[in-house]
């Protein structure tokens, strides 16, 4: 009676550990690096080098866009909107979700959000971004807690640590598409 017993509970913890094992794994899918609060990143589409903010205190991550339109394409929501610093580059994207960002000094806004690829350190990350004119910000593109848990390490007293190759970013973006 014991012996199925015994079975039986060490399925249970052999189950459970692989759920703990995957769930691990899928949290973290890059090579931790260690950054600066201040970066360069390669957004995509296009390799369109900018600034970024890398924020502990934001939970979602942000991009400057302007002439946001939303739009419908083969029934689903999308928005168009341009980005970029020196070149503003025309960007179409499916809406990912709006989310309401408070302020403590104004009412609350609610944005369009959308889900972007950039490279950082030769890695291919994937964030979603919640789109408004940032032009009165000092950074383009805030990078958030919900991106920095995918492995980046913030280190305060560092800027302008990783680099990131345009080639090789880009054949891993093609490579990550496949």
């Amino acid at each position: 009676m014991k012996s199925p017993q015994k079975l039986l509970t060490i399925c249970i913890v052999l189950f459970i550990s692989s759920i703990s094992c995957k769930l691990a794994t899928a949290k973290q899918i890059h090579e931790s690096i260690t950054a600066g609060w201040l970066e360069s990143i390669l957004l995509q589409p296009g390799n369109i080098k900018m600034r970024a903010k890398l924020d502990t205190g934001a939970k979602t991550s942000s991009l400057h866009a302007i002439d946001i339109k939303r739009f419908e394409r083969y029934g689903e929501q999308w928005i168009s909107f341009r980005t970029g610093t020196d070149e503003m580059v025309q960007i179409n994207s499916p809406l990912v979700r709006d989310v309401k960002i408070k302020d403590h000094k104004l009412k609350a806004v609610v944005r369009p959000v959308v889900e972007m690829k950039f490279c950082l350190h030769n890695q291919i990350f994937t964030s979603e971004f919640s789109l408004i004119d940032r032009s009165r910000f000092n950074y383009p593109i805030l990078l958030g807690r919900r991106l920095l848990q995918q492995g980046i390490i913030v280190d305060p007293s560092l800027t302008f640590t990783v680099r990131s190759d345009k080639e090789k970013c880009e054949i891993l973006l093609n490579t990550d598409e496949k």
